[in-house]
């Protein structure tokens, strides 16, 4: 039976890697989008799934929207939102009936100085080093952080982030590296991710073999029992 439960334990965490690979490449063109890293550990109770947010950067790609922004280097984008601030690589940004500069799915964005950016105007712009005007007139600068820990970073939706440290882990950059115009591809290699998906689907397949002797060899096993006791 520990043999039957651990075959049973290993199982389910290639399952869980497969998971993981699929849903990389299942983002590939995300914007902003980092992969996840995940690997088997085996523990003293069994198999389980460690995953670490890769945060190397991704392709900046021009996208001639005067909106778009895209970090060059260390940093990340601060937002507002109903769950304290968050954080992320993706700069598609547009603004809302009140001028506010905003995330697809309406998270504020915030300045320099920690309060949401209004642009407000016939023409509204990040121009490069996260600077934002409304025409032609400077309004405000993109908040830029980095993280003195960022293993404390974690995912939360496909592009946003969530930092488990304390306030004091958190940086500003002194002199961020911003493209105005630009936007972050996905950090997703995928002709990479394709070969550790097969690799994770031959390591289910040869475990589920092994779950399928061991189902064998005890129901051998209850047959003979039950031949006894007949």
């Amino acid at each position: 039976m520990d043999g039957f439960f651990n075959a049973y334990q290993a199982l389910d965490a290639r399952m869980k890697l497969v998971d993981a690979v699929a849903n990389n490449l299942a983002n590939a063109q995300t914007t902003g989008f980092k992969r996840d890293f995940s690997r088997i550990l085996q523990t003293e109770t069994g198999f389980e799934v460690a995953s670490q947010v890769d945060l190397s950067p991704g392709e900046l790609v021009n996208t001639g929207n005067e909106l778009d922004a895209a970090i060059d280097g260390e940093g990340f984008f601060v937002l507002q939102t109903p769950d304290g601030p968050r954080y992320t690589r993706s700069g598609s940004f547009s603004l809302n009936a009140d001028g506010e500069l905003m995330t697809k799915d309406g998270a504020r964005v915030l300045d320099a100085g920690g309060s949401p950016i209004v642009a407000s105007g016939v023409s509204a712009a990040i121009q490069d080093s996260g600077i934002v005007t409304v025409d032609g007139q400077e309004v405000a600068t993109l908040k830029i952080v980095t993280f003195t820990d960022k293993t404390k970073l974690q995912k939360e939706g496909l592009y946003r982030l969530a930092f488990n440290g304390t306030s004091d882990q958190v940086q500003p950059v002194p002199e961020p590296r911003v493209k105005g115009g630009h936007l972050e591809r996905s950090n997703v290699n995928p002709v990479t991710e394709m070969v550790h998906l097969m690799n994770a689907y031959r390591e289910f397949e040869a475990v589920q073999r092994s779950v399928k002797t061991l189902m064998n060899d005890m129901n051998g096993k209850l047959i003979q029992e039950l031949g006894r006791l007949t």
